[in-house]
């Protein structure tokens, strides 16, 4: 793998999980020692630069201290976590994000997934919305809609939007949801058999 292409995948983590975010943000220096080297002119001298940061790079991977990790790895991680309330797992996106910007301008990006649905990741590179995924079942629960998705995610309405029951044949037909993040961290969800009516939810499982 090429040094360039290896500042992409690398993320840290920490003895702890609270402390991801900052471990990400100081731990980068081995790494960013090693990118250096590109800068010597000398062969001999690079090579020998090289070398030595390669190994400290290897010392840090083996003990653990710094986990190589795919982009592809880091997204499903926050897709699966969208709508919990998990520090832990903090911005990936943004993490990596952090990594690249001396190479490109941050820039919001679409993603279209297996099932047909869409995720958008906001210019920090943090999941802002996922886009006509499937629904697998909707009931009521007190009034209000509960919404399971085909991922696995369940979605309980919080507000008193009112909305018409959805029935069997409707799911069986193909029925997808729109969620997407709002200010203070909440979220809205909106069903594509009445995408005029957009409501308030929250992420239960």
């Amino acid at each position: 793998m090429q040094l360039r292409s290896l500042a992409a995948v690398i993320a840290v983590l920490g003895a702890s999980a609270p402390s991801l975010a900052q471990d990400a943000q100081s731990e980068p220096e081995t790494l960013n020692r090693l990118l250096a080297c590109r800068a010597l002119s000398d062969d001999a001298a690079r090579l020998a630069c090289q070398d030595e940061h390669l190994a400290v790079l290897a010392q840090a991977t083996e003990s653990g201290r710094i986990v190589v990790v795919e982009r592809r790895a880091l997204r499903e991680v926050e897709r699966a976590s969208f709508g919990l309330n998990l520090p832990s797992v903090g911005r990936l996106g943004g993490i990596l994000r952090r990594n690249e910007a001396d190479e490109a301008a941050a820039v919001a990006e679409v993603e279209t997934l297996e099932d047909g649905s869409t995720a958008t990741y906001d210019a920090s590179g943090a999941l802002e919305s996922l886009v006509g995924v499937p629904v697998s079942d909707v009931s009521l629960r007190n009034g209000m809609l509960r919404v399971t998705l085909s991922n696995g995610q369940v979605w309980d309405q919080t507000d008193s939007t009112r909305l018409p029951r959805i029935s069997s044949r409707a799911l069986r037909d193909g029925v997808r949801a729109d969620i997407e993040t709002g200010v203070l961290g909440a979220h809205f969800l909106r069903l594509s058999n009445h995408p005029s009516r957009r409501f308030r939810a929250e992420r239960v499982q």
